[in-house]
Formats: C-alpha cells, structure tokens, sequence
C-alpha cells in the first residue's frame, strides 16, 4: 500500500527519469521505484514540462514506443507531489538545471537523483545530496 505522508522528499532529474522510462530494470528503473516508495517525489510545472518535451523526442521511437513513454510520463505525473516553485536560482553552471535546485530548495528536499555532472558537481547543494542513481540505490 502506498503511503501518503513520508518525512523525506526528493526530485529526481529528466535524464534519470528518462533513462527510468526505457529500461524496466535498470539503475535509474530501480532508484525510480525506491523513489516512490519510499520519498515523497517532489516535481515542479518546470521539471514537469521538461520531462514531457524530452520524452516525446521523435529519436526515442527507437528505444521504446511513444505510447509507452506517454503511459511512464502519466503514471509519474499522478504519482509525484506538485510544487509551486518559490526560489530563482543561477548556482548551476548548466542554466537549465537550476530548475531541480529551486525546486529542491523550495520543498525542502533531501535528495536530488541526478544523472548529469552538472548538478553532481554542486554535491551537496545547501545540505541537499545529489546522488546518482546507483548511489541512490547504495
């Protein structure tokens, strides 16, 4: 039974996400589904939308079907909690993932799963892990 009030948050990236979505038992596949069993998984209209453009990338056809990245897209959307994102944040060197810190601010995350060198590099982020999958998964 899922449960609905958890003492730690976290937001995972797109890149984990993705690779989550196209391997059933991968590294990220596994960190995905410890994630929401065991976190609240915080997600944003910016990490959201994000995710939502990169997984409909015409060049995933040939890894696994639309349909089947739309079903792994619905069921994240309806599994995460939603976050109106309070903070602005340029701490990252890669512009476009400052969006999983302010998120991660805002909510009071305690981890970020990460799969990109540009947010590892920042680990830990004002107390904030950022972890790989595998580390994760530790």
């Amino acid at each position: 039974m899922k449960q609905f009030c958890r003492l730690f948050k976290l937001t995972l990236d797109t890149a984990t996400l993705i690779s989550a979505s196209f391997r059933l038992h991968s590294v990220p596949s596994q960190a995905y589904l410890k994630a929401l069993d065991e976190f609240e998984v915080c997600v944003s209209e910016a990490t959201f939308s994000e995710l939502e453009t990169v997984i409909k990338r015409e060049k995933f056809n040939a890894y696994l079907p639309l349909e089947d990245r739309l079903s792994f897209l619905e069921m994240y959307k309806n599994n995460a909690v939603w976050f109106d994102v309070t903070e602005s944040i340029f701490d990252c060197r890669d512009p476009n993932d400052n969006k999983f810190l302010e998120l991660a601010i805002t909510v009071g995350a305690d981890i970020i799963v990460s799969s990109d060198p540009d947010l590892h590099i920042l680990n830990p982020y004002r107390n904030i892990a950022i972890l790989k999958p595998a580390e994760f998964l530790g």
